[in-house]
């Protein structure tokens, strides 16, 4: 086994680094994205913003909002909106991810929660519809979180218990490794696992790999990585979880960032784990608020300066091994990546 080794040079890069690293991008306040990360990096869990929405991840093109990913569990996913839509309109209005479900502030500046039905517009595989839906109120840590415990499947496939769990957030938390360690417990008795990370963000710890790297020191391996990881060992519960020994795959694709991408490229190390998908973002940097308010703007620093094993997944991101294309716009029923992973386990396990 290969371990994950970081090597900074910091010491004789000082002249380079700006060069190199430390690109900074601003994410602006009316995009989804900004009210996902801030609820990531809040320094508290009391200044996560809550918003309205209905937990669904998106890019804007030319015809509208191309729905790329919906959370398991929420208005979206439950209205049957599918990722490859194209949302057009809300209450006759061109869609906006952010202003079309949060149209009011309270006399702080803070989002009102807005939870009346509202009359979505979109087109699907040329067809248009309308759908009725109402956004929940709540921060994008809080909802990612539910979403992935709401993921979580259990099936037959031949004569082999395939378990999924689609991690939509990884965080280094106390509540959140919990629930991690006891999702991948419940489903100790697979035969194999599908690890989703696809548009998956996050901070990883070595608590995520003790589950799957049980003779590993997990925080030397990841000492180094500190915007993603955290050597901290708030919570043991090795003792009481078996590590999970059984095949994986893993499904990986330009929106898996971070953290996740991270955890996917320790995992891939496995002889038991094959990754499947396209090429993750190649984001591991920083994220950092501009002021001293949770609530300020946040930048994002690249770090291409940062190596592991040796070289650096900046810009370039996780290469999964079995490359299957699945474009954001395909709207053909069926998830060839889901697929490919289930009959990629039944031929290893």
């Amino acid at each position: 086994m290969k371990y994950l080794v970081v090597v900074s040079f910091l010491a004789f890069l000082t002249t380079n680094i700006n060069a190199q690293s430390g690109q900074r991008s601003v994410l602006s306040k009316d995009q989804l994205d900004y009210y996902l990360i801030q609820s990531f990096i809040a320094r508290d869990s009391t200044k996560r913003i809550p918003l309205n929405h209905v937990g669904l991840q998106g890019q804007q093109k030319n015809k509208g909002f191309l729905v790329t990913s919906v959370l398991e569990g929420y208005p979206a996913h439950a209205a049957g909106i599918n990722r490859g839509d194209i949302i057009e309109t809300v209450n006759g209005e061109p869609f906006h991810p952010i202003n079309s479900f949060n149209p009011e502030r309270d006399a702080s500046g803070k989002f009102s929660p807005n939870l009346r039905e509202n009359t979505l517009s979109l087109t699907r595989a040329g067809v248009n519809q309308n759908i009725s839906i109402a956004a929940v109120y709540e921060n994008l840590f809080d909802s990612y979180r539910s979403a992935t415990s709401n993921s979580v499947l259990e099936f037959s496939a031949g004569n082999k218990i395939i378990g999924y769990i689609r991690f939509w957030g990884l965080s280094r938390g106390s509540n959140e490794i919990i629930n991690y360690q006891m999702l991948v417990k419940d489903l100790g008795h697979t035969d194999g696992i599908i690890f989703d990370f696809r548009d998956s963000f996050g901070f990883l710890g070595p608590e995520h790999l003790d589950l799957v790297f049980p003779n590993q020191n997990n925080s030397n391996a990841l000492q180094n990585i500190s915007n993603f990881t955290d050597s901290s060992r708030s919570i043991f519960l090795k003792s009481q979880i078996k590590p999970y020994r059984k095949p994986i795959a893993l499904l990986l694709n330009e929106g898996t960032r971070g953290g996740a991408e991270l955890f996917a490229y320790q995992l891939d190390k496995l002889e038991r784990v094959v990754s499947v998908g396209e090429s993750t973002k190649g984001m591991i940097g920083r994220f950092n608020f501009e002021g001293a308010a949770d609530d300020s703007d946040i930048t994002y620093a690249s770090d291409e300066a940062l190596l592991i094993d040796g070289q650096s997944l900046e810009s370039l991101g996780v290469k999964p091994e079995r490359i299957i294309f699945y474009p954001y716009e395909n709207t053909t029923r069926g998830d060839p990546q889901f697929e490919a992973a289930i009959n990629i386990l039944l031929g290893i396990i």
